[in-house]
């Protein structure tokens, strides 16, 4: 494993474009992630690595003028943008005069011909999560996806993630923006009608047999709202915040038992508020790794006095990844093969690796929700899988 600590005496001056949204609706964001990418400046490197800071205001016209000032003052790698319009954008101007670049979206079409994503990607986690899940058991899956690109994306990764976990896909659900579109879904995963009919069919039965057994069974089901189980084990929702806190509860509504069926998510759901919400306890959802983030965050929180975005380890990270290659013996070393070492780098929000498809892989951490705190339940892996070749 290579560590994000470049050697003392670096040799040569080295500039190092970093493009981000300092102006705009993004402006927040961008100083977030230009305060940590200096953090690591501040505690990694000396004066001979060189950040060349450029505004792109969030759009695509200002990412390509942004780049062209970083390569025309000597750029010899550029970390950002943000936006994946962005970064396709400035990716050609990089391009065209041999430089690599990483960026910090996590749509898969800004990778390949040396420009790298940095982003937490959903198809990772979805699998990191689906793969715990099936080690504990699960073998039928069900999914609550969104409607759209994202959702589409999220599809695919969860019918792959369950094929390689030699699991089935019992059902996936789609909804839309409204909440009527998202009870209706949930209404359908839970096959709600069907067993409520069932339901429905067996007190008739049992009201018109008159004896002591049908009489018990009839008293059981008086506060049943369906009749027999879901045929899934656990189900995926993509999630978060105030939309979680308004979806989930659709679960148990419909009379999905989240008592044994596991609820399973890809973002951070240790909030406060998402611990309270009762159809989230004993949720699973994976994550990068809270201590990594957590020691992170307090640096971060010393100097700055405020709290670092959710994206700002990861402008860190890749700064000190550009410190270590620009500081090898024989001088800077931005290629392909340079950044895409095998075994990875030790970074703030654990470990991660640049793939030659232009990809990032980064290690996540399992959680499980719990009232009053959030449990680890398996620990991000410390090392890569060999990588075929």
């Amino acid at each position: 494993m290579i560590t994000l600590t470049p050697p003392p005496g670096m040799a040569n001056r080295v500039p190092v474009g970093l493009l981000l949204p300092l102006s705009g609706r993004s402006a927040a964001l961008g100083r977030s992630l230009l305060d940590a990418a200096q953090l690591a400046v501040f505690e990694l490197v000396d004066k001979n690595f060189v950040l060349v800071p450029r505004d792109t205001a969030g759009t695509q016209d200002g990412a390509r003028a942004a780049a062209a000032s970083a390569i025309e003052n000597g750029a010899k790698f550029l970390i950002g943008p943000v936006f994946a319009a962005s970064a396709l954008a400035a990716a050609p101007l990089a391009r065209d005069v041999g430089i690599n670049m990483v960026a910090f979206t996590n749509n898969r079409a800004a990778a390949g011909e040396g420009t790298f994503v940095m982003g937490f990607l959903p198809s990772q986690r979805i699998e990191r999560v689906i793969s715990f899940a099936a080690t504990r058991g699960a073998t039928r899956f069900a999914a609550l996806l969104p409607e759209g690109l994202y959702g589409d994306g999220a599809r695919d990764a969860f019918e792959r993630a369950v094929a390689r976990a030699g699991a089935s896909v019992v059902r996936i659900e789609r909804y839309g923006s409204d909440p009527q579109s998202a009870a209706e879904a949930a209404k359908r995963l839970g096959d709600y009608d069907l067993r409520r009919a069932a339901l429905l069919e067996q007190r008739k039965a049992l009201s018109g047999a008159n004896n002591l057994v049908s009489r018990r069974t009839l008293k059981r089901l008086e506060h049943r709202e369906t009749l027999g189980d879901v045929d899934f084990e656990a189900v995926l929702l993509l999630e978060t915040g105030d939309a979680l806190k308004g979806l989930v509860p659709l679960l148990p509504y419909y009379d999905i038992d989240v008592r044994t069926v596991r609820v399973l998510g890809i973002d951070d759901w240790s909030a406060r508020s998402l611990r309270r919400e009762p159809s989230l306890a004993r949720a699973w959802f994976a994550s990068p790794s809270f201590v990594a983030v957590a020691d992170f965050a307090v640096r971060f929180k010393k100097i700055y006095g405020r709290s670092p975005h959710a994206l700002a380890p990861l402008a860190y990270d890749v700064t000190a990844l550009a410190a270590v290659l620009a500081s090898r013996e024989g001088g800077a070393d931005f290629s392909v093969q340079a950044l895409t070492a095998a075994n990875g780098f030790a970074g703030s929000a654990g470990l991660f690796r640049l793939l030659p498809s232009g990809l990032v892989e980064h290690q996540y951490a399992v959680y499980e929700v719990r009232q009053d705190n959030i449990r680890t339940v398996s620990p991000a892996p410390q090392a890569f899988e060999v990588r075929p070749n």
